[in-house]
């Protein structure tokens, strides 16, 4: 039902008679009939009971529904307009989620390629701590000869070593 439609159900039940309407027994017989309220004598139709009564009924039935109607109507449009201020603010916290998401997947990146180099620092360090624990080796070695004698071909082949432990080569 559109609006217009309930408009005019709205106008009509306005233009009705007041009521109450009420249910009586004609003097003309044994039927029922439904007047629109007890001035008048002319009854608006004869029928059943259970007719008069729902024709009766509907003064008071058909405005309710229309005022019932005019309010649910009221609620769902205060029910969407909430809804719809849930689902924006929902999307704001999807947004940021997503920027969140993306910034933490950038550190988890520059995180690994950090500890990616500094494991290569590491292995770079542990070479170089070899190599001057090779290269003190030999200086002692070198010293300690040294300080026992004179010979100098001995001399040569230790420098030799020290030179190969540097990556150099021996002169």
């Amino acid at each position: 039902m559109n609006q217009e439609q309930l408009n005019a159900i709205k106008e009509r039940a306005a233009k009705a008679t007041p009521g109450p309407w009420v249910i009586e027994e004609s003097r003309f017989g044994s039927f029922n009939a439904a007047s629109v309220n007890e001035n008048y004598d002319l009854p608006a139709c004869l029928m059943k009971a259970n007719d008069a009564d729902f024709v009766t009924k509907a003064r008071e039935d058909v405005p309710a529904l229309v005022d019932e109607v005019e309010y649910l109507r009221g609620m769902l449009r205060d029910t969407r307009r909430i809804v719809r201020q849930k689902v924006k603010g929902i999307k704001t916290l999807q947004n940021a989620c997503k920027k969140h998401k993306a910034k933490q997947e950038a550190l988890e990146f520059h995180l690994k390629v950090s500890i990616r180099h500094a494991e290569e620092l590491d292995e770079s360090l542990e070479a170089e701590v070899d190599e001057n624990e090779q290269l003190r080796e030999v200086v002692k070695e070198f010293i300690d000869y040294w300080a026992t004698t004179n010979d100098a071909r001995p001399l040569l082949e230790i420098v030799k070593d020290a030179c190969q432990a540097l990556g150099g080569e021996a002169k």
